[in-house]
């Protein structure tokens, strides 16, 4: 097996397929990502990195997700340990794959160069099935977030990039780009594709590019401004249009998303960015109708990712060295390990014990082998590593996932049943409790 390189260590084209939906929509966006620092790395981005990586190894390598139970995979910034819900999300992925005929290609990294774009452009198929007149792309979603695959822009960049650099594309006639989203229920199920004609691609490609010369004049222009700041508001009144921030590096910086995020709430709200120790009096929820609900809470999804952005970007700036007025780094304290402190005159050292020393340690005040272990029920994803691919259904049909209360979602971005009320819970309760005191009657 060819040793696979790590995902984090892949490096992205200027306009990656990843960022086509992003780029198409906001022509200044490659622009400001241009003097915008590199993001730290999410847990929720290293966890999904670590669903690739561990469906790569599957695919390449053979065997199940769950036997990688409790490896540990090395991102960008963290340290990922594979646990069930990560092993099941892979596992559906090569489970899906694994059905596909024809000759597979894993992780391939592409370019549109034969397009002679005006950026370096391209991105890496997460799995590529090739069969006669046909070529499927599969991506891998790990996120909650609800991805559709109709006129799926990134899917469409990958199914271009595969018809225009593997030779089966010569003879291809239809493509079709499949999603597999684990974590994100849909009326069309995880698994959602859409098959499309080569002659489509062909035209959609010639909207692609007009996208992506557009996104080129914006860059150019930007380049003209020199630190004018009229001019710069001027630019990012022409080329800024917010609506696909999502993992934009600029998001944290990008006027055009400042200035939309904070239309959601009142102008003298929006005063507290300004002066926080201003008084500002804002509407309680209390005295909202549920139309100024329903188009807040529209409006609060945009103020949060922007507010998390700017968190995020004034945490890197700092680790950076910048000075930020009234904030200053912290170390994050984690819960209590057994470890121990050694003091001298000038430094105190700080180190986890191992597990033969906490024992041996906790031994010693007094505490026996039985009170220095708990015992709880193995887990679903456990059992199955334990008994094997052969017998990993009997395990299956004897799993549930409860529903543990109810969340408020948008019906646009949602795709479950509407759960029932509490009073229409109580309803019910109350009804049957009826229903059996008058059939003892």
């Amino acid at each position: 097996m060819t040793e696979q390189q790590p995902h984090h260590d892949r490096d992205h084209a200027t306009w990656s397929a990843s960022a086509t939906e992003r780029n198409w929509r906001c022509a200044g966006a490659i622009a400001m990502e241009s003097i915008s620092p590199e993001d730290k790395e999410s847990l929720h981005a290293a966890r999904g990195t670590a669903a690739h990586e561990l469906g790569e190894r599957c695919l390449r390598g053979g065997g199940q997700a769950i036997e990688y139970l409790g490896m540990v995979i090395k991102t960008k910034e963290h340290e990922v340990e594979i646990d069930e819900e990560l092993a099941n999300s892979a596992q559906e992925y090569v489970d899906y794959c694994r059905t596909l005929k024809g000759v597979w290609l894993v992780e391939k990294k592409f370019s549109l160069d034969a397009l002679d774009p005006p950026f370096e452009a391209g991105g890496t198929c997460d799995f590529i099935s090739v069969e006669a007149h046909q070529i499927e792309v599969v991506d891998l979603k790990n996120g909650m977030g609800v991805v559709d695959v109709n006129e799926n822009k990134q899917l469409r960049t990958y199914a271009l990039l595969a018809m225009l650099n593997l030779k089966a594309g010569v003879n291809a006639e239809r493509i079709k780009v499949t999603i597999v989203q684990p974590r994100a229920p849909h009326k069309d199920g995880r698994i959602r594709s859409e098959t499309f004609h080569v002659a489509d691609l062909v035209e959609w490609t010639s909207e692609l590019m007009k996208a992506m010369r557009r996104s080129k004049r914006a860059f150019d222009e930007f380049q003209t401004i020199n630190g004018d700041r009229v001019k710069f508001n001027e630019w990012a009144e022409k080329w800024l249009t917010p609506g696909a921030c999502k993992f934009c590096r600029a998001e944290a910086n990008c006027p055009a998303l400042r200035k939309k995020a904070l239309a959601v709430i009142s102008e003298k709200a929006a005063g507290w960015f300004e002066d926080p120790n201003a008084t500002v009096v804002v509407p309680s929820p209390a005295e909202m109708t549920p139309e100024t609900l329903g188009r807040v809470l529209d409006g609060l999804d945009m103020l949060e990712d922007w507010i998390k952005a700017v968190r995020g970007h004034a945490h890197a700036q700092a680790e950076r060295g910048v000075t930020i007025p009234g904030y200053q780094l912290v170390d994050k304290i984690g819960n209590r390990i057994f470890g121990f402190t050694i003091k001298t005159d000038d430094v105190v050292i700080v180190a986890p014990m191992t597990e033969n020393e906490a024992i041996a340690v906790l031994k010693k005040v007094g505490l026996t082998d039985e009170q220095l272990w708990t015992k709880k029920l193995i887990s679903p994803a456990a059992a199955e590593k334990i008994v094997g691919a052969k017998r990993k259904k009997e395990i299956e049909a004897l799993t549930i996932k409860p529903v543990k209360g109810t969340n408020l979602a948008s019906v646009a971005k949602s795709t479950r049943s509407p759960a029932q009320t509490s009073i229409e819970k109580n309803f019910e309760k109350n009804f049957e409790q009826v229903e059996k005191k008058n059939a003892k009657q």
